[in-house]
């Protein structure tokens, strides 16, 4: 969980509030620009998004008085708030995932984004973000050991991103941000609706992130790619349910 309240300790509180109603924006924003909160979907409600970004109701309030302000959500009494724009041209850029096949183009691609990313990472790091990579998994590792599964899609991301910055390279971390939902909330979903224990599952994730920052944190750039691809691969097997898809999977490489 993103918590914007804990990061300020001093200033007027009404400066304080829009700072976080900012913040809180950006990050809906964000949500809706990659497709996790899509055209016509109903927005959680103020409770559970203050819950989610550890912020109060009122700057929760604020955040979506902008969104609607900007067209982008539209609020109906009695029955919440709805995107009414849906994802932005920027994410839109990457093509749709329709059919078992373009799934596996996806991890494809990924894999090979991801690994360079973090080989980067593990090169170029400074002190700063291997700082921030630590405070990711803390709060992961918190989250687990609180039962709070609903919240570790975004410290899933948080850590992916956080691993982006770590290259100095813009567009790496643009990148990331493009991918479709299964860097978060949905992945997250669809995983531990096929596993008998998800407990297991979401720990072996967070174990798996601890072995590439560890590679980053040494400046290892080989190992941080061999430790990033191994994680994106057991990903995809999870996502294909490997023991009844992937054995039967083509991949159809005709242009489409």
């Amino acid at each position: 969980m993103t918590d914007f309240a804990n990061d300020a300790t001093t200033g007027d509180a009404v400066a304080l509030s829009g700072r976080l109603a900012i913040a809180v924006y950006e990050q809906i924003e964000r949500l809706i620009r990659r497709g996790e909160f899509p055209k016509g979907v109903k927005l959680p409600p103020e409770s559970e998004l203050a819950r989610r970004f550890g912020v109060s109701r009122p700057v929760v309030r604020e955040a979506l008085a902008r969104l609607r302000e900007e067209g982008i959500v539209r609020s109906q009494q009695g029955s919440g708030t709805f995107v009414i724009r849906g994802m932005l041209p920027s994410a839109a850029a990457l093509p749709q995932i329709k059919t078992l096949a373009d799934l596996l183009r996806y991890y494809e691609y990924r894999i090979d984004v991801e690994a360079a990313t973090a080989g980067l990472a593990a090169e170029r790091r400074t002190a700063d973000d291997i700082a921030e990579i630590s405070k990711v998994l803390a709060g992961a590792e918190e989250m687990l050991r609180q039962g709070e599964h609903q919240l570790l899609a975004d410290a899933n991301f948080a850590f992916h991103r956080a691993v982006a910055q770590a290259t100095r390279n813009p567009f790496y971390v643009r990148t990331l941000e493009m991918m479709p939902n299964f860097i978060g909330r949905n992945q997250l979903d669809l995983v531990v609706s096929r596993q008998n224990s998800s407990d297991s599952y979401l720990w072996r994730i967070y174990h798996e992130h601890i072995a590439i920052f560890e590679a980053i944190a040494a400046a290892d750039g080989v190992r941080a790619r061999a430790e990033m691809q191994r994680h994106i691969l057991a990903a995809r097997d999870v996502v294909l349910n490997r023991q009844s898809l992937l054995a039967n999977v083509e991949i159809d490489d005709r242009t489409t």
